[in-house]
């Protein structure tokens, strides 16, 4: 059994790749049809284990979306590295009082193969399901393992996608942001350094005399500008933008 700490970091990776659209393309689709197909099972399932339900993402077979944990075959299958076989459930005391087992649809033969991330934790499972007592021969369990570590692969993928997709949006946002910062900081600057810049052209062009009244002005208009000069720096690096 999963400690209750690896449990809890399973679960918050499981509401992770809950968000992805997994009918958006049709990859997942296709390795489902595929291990129904080379397998000879009526039902194949992409399934994520989340705390109370079984989410049924992508489906061949069976139209159901979700369904309770505590009913589902999935919360076994998690609980080993390798594929798990159930020949028959009606022989499997785990199943003796499973409602999927003991009436409609009455469920006999399960197989999953455990969607294993690179960090070891397992998401949920590539499984089979059967109306009658079956088995698998030893091929068609590599397959439905080779299939498996393809679901993983592309379910991380198509996160890594997101996020990346999510990171450039708030890129951009905080490019404009900057761009805001930077025109009003701009102006900030460009008053009083006009101020100064027009001190400057007076007593170049002699209409000012460089006197102590004028050095006074010009000092305060330089005091301004240290002090603008500042101002901005601090409000720059207080700046979650920045």
């Amino acid at each position: 059994m999963m400690s209750s700490n690896n449990e809890n970091e399973r679960l918050e990776t499981v509401q992770r790749f809950l968000q992805l659209d997994y009918n958006k393309s049709t990859e997942f689709q296709d390795i489902v049809d595929l291990a129904s197909q080379l397998c000879e099972m009526s039902v194949a399932l992409i399934t994520l284990l989340d705390k109370n339900v079984n989410w049924l993402k992508v489906r061949s077979g069976v139209d159901l979306e979700v369904m309770p944990r505590e009913t589902s075959f999935c919360q076994y299958g998690i609980q080993q590295d390798n594929i798990l076989i159930i020949p028959d459930a009606t022989k499997d005391s785990r199943f003796n009082n499973n409602p999927l087992v003991q009436s409609d649809p009455n469920l006999r033969f399960y197989a999953g193969a455990p969607l294993i991330l690179k960090n070891g934790l397992k998401l949920g499972t590539l499984c089979l399901f059967d109306l009658k007592p079956n088995n698998l021969t030893v091929l068609q369990q590599k397959t439905l393992s080779v299939l498996s570590r393809q679901v993983t692969f592309l379910m991380e993928l198509e996160l890594s996608h997101k996020l990346l997709q999510q990171q450039i949006k708030e890129t951009e946002s905080k490019n404009e942001s900057l761009r805001k910062i930077a025109q009003f900081q701009s102006h900030q600057i460009r008053q009083p350094l006009t101020a100064i810049m027009g001190l400057i052209e007076l007593v170049n062009d002699g209409a000012q005399p460089v006197d102590e009244g004028w050095l006074k002005m010009f000092s305060k208009a330089i005091n301004n500008f240290d002090t603008t000069i500042h101002d901005i720096v601090s409000e720059s690096i207080g700046s979650e933008d920045l």
